[in-house]
């Protein structure tokens, strides 16, 4: 259901061609398992969905781009080439290397050996509250706040922001553990997604509330609205936090430190 609404499908068609009902995907139907023939025929159906996704909800819903800029044109790998260019309009054709923006205003480097680098804004925890005042404003954000680079391997659609993270509370040793002080890229969650719950995730999300900044796991979504943020150092103990007291959540996709 994400994907047909991601893709602007008409639910009904989108789940005749799964060879499905709508009674597949409401109430406790909704939380049965599928089998490889149901796969298989999502995949055959709808190719560029990302299978990764599919299974860990971890990645973007569709696979990955690869852009080739010393050619003539974009060597667009999807079949989507109109909405791509939509989304990420060229800036200037002579430049090396190429600018691109996706339509959250998100710039994107392009250069000749095919590495693509994404700069965004740079958001230290400890100044959460001067991003809040200005998030909706792009001016300001870029006047109040440094940006920052992360290596990517494809344009990503959605909003991507940077953070400097503070704290241990996501550090236990572990490979996919963030120290204090680490750089840390976040796309954002959509407030239309956050009641169909948080899957696990490999590096967590960032929650920006009225109330602070957290880089936390969701382990809960509660009957009550509240969601409950976990903690990957033991000492930390979590913690439950009410969806309308939340601003944004971004998806931690990237990290350096």
């Amino acid at each position: 259901m994400q994907y047909a609404e991601y893709k602007g499908l008409v639910k009904e068609k989108f789940i005749e061609d799964l060879g499905m009902t709508y009674g597949n995907f409401k109430g406790k139907h909704k939380y049965t398992t599928v089998n490889s023939d149901f796969l298989d025929t999502l995949l055959s159906t709808y190719p560029d969905i990302n299978i990764e996704w599919v299974i860990t909800g971890e990645g973007d819903m569709e696979k990955n781009t690869d852009l080739h800029p010393s050619d003539t044109d974009l060597n667009i790998q999807t079949n989507d080439t109109n909405l791509f260019l939509n989304e990420a309009k060229l800036f200037d054709d002579s430049q090396e290397p190429e600018v691109l923006f996706n339509s959250n205003g998100n710039k994107y480097y392009i250069y000749s050996d095919g590495t693509i680098r994404i700069e965004v804004i740079k958001v230290p925890f400890n100044a959460y509250a001067s991003y809040v005042e200005s998030y909706h404003d792009e001016v300001v954000l870029k006047e109040e706040f440094s940006t920052m680079a992360f290596k990517v391997d494809h344009i990503g659609r959605g909003n991507y922001v940077g953070f400097e993270s503070i704290g241990d509370s996501m550090w236990n040793n572990g490979g996919f553990d963030t120290p204090s002080g680490a750089d840390i890229l976040g796309r954002e969650v959509g407030k239309h997604l956050w009641l169909n719950g948080f899957h696990k995730t490999r590096y967590g999300f960032v929650i920006i509330s009225k109330k602070g900044i957290w880089h936390k796991d969701i382990t809960e979504l509660k009957d009550n609205g509240k969601i409950t943020l976990s903690s990957r150092n033991p000492l930390s103990k979590p913690f439950d936090c009410s969806l309308n007291d939340i601003i944004q959540i971004f998806h931690v996709i990237k990290r350096s430190f």
